[in-house]
């Protein structure tokens, strides 16, 4: 997507005026250069003095970068300042955008070419002149991060994580996650720019694989600590122990015709044991009529304290998609579970941790 010009103005006067603020210096800046080769033209050049020495900062602006477009911006910066005569002057390439991903700074970083984005995060790797600021990310620049973690989108990232290993399409993609195919391409889309999969043919052909499923999960890890947790709802059900409850869960779900899913440390000491035991039983529920009538079946009395049974409400049956059958019920998958422990309290962190190395990284 092309950027409007008044943007890219903006984002040069915001980066002149951040350097001018470290340098004490006023910079000069070219908003068109004339400074074309082989067709490419940089979108600004920032000439400035510091401590007795010239330096040259020659901007591209994008809208976005993640670690795919950055990893193209550099190549085509570098060759262009290849076949340019520099001078005397220290020469920069400097990347903008109003938003640039935190796997992309990282790149950006370890590459040594500068960046600024609309929050005002400007690095500068310069001999003499190395500035680094890191701002927070605002909230139009974090929806854009991660808005593969979220809605419709999570679940076409989920099954990309069901079937990672092997090549995949769209069309899988989408029969797995219950989407539709654009919202399946608009996810692996966002992937492949953060340089998680790997792409092979093209067109209605074109198949990816998950090979950096460390990242992934790094990923949705941040971003599943940064969100506000689901409610739950609270009930107490007398004299059973959590094994005898979610035996009596499993046959009135399957008595009223309900789908359901353990979840958070129930799930997680059935996938991974880890604590010595458990008191609370968390199931995860689509809303329903029956649900209630199940409910009553096992007299579930709703209760602020002294609870023994959490449900988590889901809007539709497809969020239970990936769920599997383990040891006679029916278990949220390790990777759900994961996100939930990390959301939950008390020792649910540690299970979590405990979880991925058996579960997830294994």
């Amino acid at each position: 997507m092309i950027m409007e010009h008044r943007i890219i103005e903006t984002l040069v006067d915001n980066l002149a005026a951040a350097v001018r603020e470290i340098t004490g210096a006023p910079p000069q800046v070219a908003h068109e250069p004339n400074l074309a080769q082989m067709g490419y033209r940089p979108d600004a050049v920032i000439d400035l003095e510091h401590e007795g020495s010239s330096y040259r900062l020659v901007v591209e602006a994008k809208r976005s970068l993640f670690p795919r477009d950055a990893r193209e911006a550099i190549w085509q910066l570098r060759n262009y300042l290849a076949h340019f005569d520099v001078g005397g002057q220290y020469v920069v390439p400097v990347l903008m955008a109003e938003s640039i991903s935190p796997g992309a700074r990282q790149l950006l970083r370890d590459e040594r070419v500068g960046y600024f984005d609309a929050s005002g995060s400007l690095f500068i790797p310069a001999s003499g002149l190395y500035v680094r600021v890191d701002r927070p990310a605002s909230h139009k620049q974090a929806r854009s991060f991660n808005n593969v973690f979220a809605g419709r989108r999570a679940q076409a990232l989920h099954a990309v994580w069901v079937l990672g290993r092997d090549w995949f399409g769209v069309h899988q993609i989408a029969e797995r996650a219950g989407v539709s195919p654009a919202t399946a391409s608009e996810t692996l889309i966002g992937i492949e720019r953060r340089e998680w999969v790997e792409v092979r043919g093209a067109g209605p052909s074109k198949e990816r694989r998950l090979v950096n499923p460390r990242a992934l999960l790094d990923a949705w890890a941040s971003y599943q600590t940064s969100v506000k947790p689901k409610a739950v709802r609270h009930f107490y059900v007398r004299s059973t122990t959590p094994p005898d409850l979610q035996r009596r869960i499993d046959h009135a779900c399957e008595a009223h015709d309900i789908p359901y899913e353990f979840a958070g440390i129930t799930a997680g000491q059935i996938h991974a044991p880890y604590l010595s035991s458990i008191s609370q039983v968390f199931c995860r529920i689509p809303t329903r009529s029956s649900m209630n009538a199940m409910l009553d079946s096992i007299d579930a009395r709703p209760v602020r304290d002294g609870w023994n049974l959490g449900v988590h409400e889901v809007a539709t049956d497809d969020e239970l998609r990936f769920r599997e059958r383990t040891d006679g019920f029916w278990v949220a998958d390790p990777l759900q579970t994961y996100l939930d422990l990390l959301q939950a309290g008390g020792r649910a962190k540690e299970l979590a941790q405990h979880l991925r190395v058996e579960k997830l990284e294994s």
